[in-house]
């Protein structure tokens, strides 16, 4: 993405060729920089490191080891917790556990709604304020009113997309589930609130699965809902 803005600042008219030489040189060198970091973290994201492998050489573990470990870590806990007794207490059990993962998985979409709401966000800014910039200064020039047209447009797509698909509205309802979630799961654990005057392990097993599902079923229709066009979505609320 540099190499590309380097390569635009490069046609830039009133810029002369000592300025180009100033700014575009040490740039390029420092986004070269950055593509061989991007490429190194790409072939070693980090992680614990392995015991050598077959070629002599340690090495860390992949994402898909990682996962799979995560996976069959999980599996030995809700055995372990279950204690193998009883077909509907492992399912409720299986289910608990299943519950914290549910929570990692709606925090990871509801940043990425969040991150794609405020680089939306952060254009409108930006295009408003260039167009109006550029509209200011313009001198009879021929290139800006292109360009303002060009900023305009992508302004108006921009925020059409924010209005359409409700990036904001979805990342809050992901992060309110997935913390609503977690604050049922320390609950249980402690034995506070709702849990408080179980005493019976098996009967606070059922209230957790019974609220979280809730939880999730509360979700989906709200997704669902976002997912309405607005004008079914001003019916459904009346």
């Amino acid at each position: 993405m540099l190499l590309v803005v380097l390569y635009a600042l490069f046609w830039l008219p009133w810029l002369s060729g000592d300025s180009k030489k100033v700014v575009l040189i040490p740039a390029a060198i420092v986004a070269a920089l950055f593509g061989v970091a991007a490429l190194r973290l790409k072939r070693d994201p980090g992680g614990p490191m392995r015991s050598a492998s077959s070629e002599g050489q340690p090495r860390r573990l992949s994402e898909g080891e990682l996962e799979l470990q995560l996976a069959r870590l999980r599996d030995e806990r809700k055995l372990v917790v279950a204690g193998v007794s009883g077909d509907l207490k492992v399912r409720r059990v299986a289910y608990k556990e299943d519950a914290y993962a549910d929570i990692d998985q709606l925090r990871i979409e509801s940043k990425r709604y969040g991150r794609v709401n405020n680089l939306f966000q952060a254009f409108l800014i930006i295009g408003s304020l260039a167009a109006t910039g550029i509209a200011g200064i313009s001198d009879q020039m021929t290139w800006d009113r292109w360009t303002i047209l060009g900023i305009t447009f992508l302004v108006g797509t921009a925020s059409g997309f924010m209005g359409y698909f409700k990036y904001k509205e979805r990342s809050f309802y992901l992060q309110q589930t997935a913390d609503a979630i977690e604050a049922e799961w320390e609950a249980v654990e402690v034995g506070v609130g709702r849990y408080k005057r179980i005493e019976s392990e098996e009967e606070q097993l059922a209230e957790f699965v019974e609220e979280v599902h809730r939880l999730k079923s509360e979700q989906k229709k709200r997704q669902q809902n976002l997912e309405q066009p607005p004008e079914s979505r001003g019916r459904g609320d009346q």
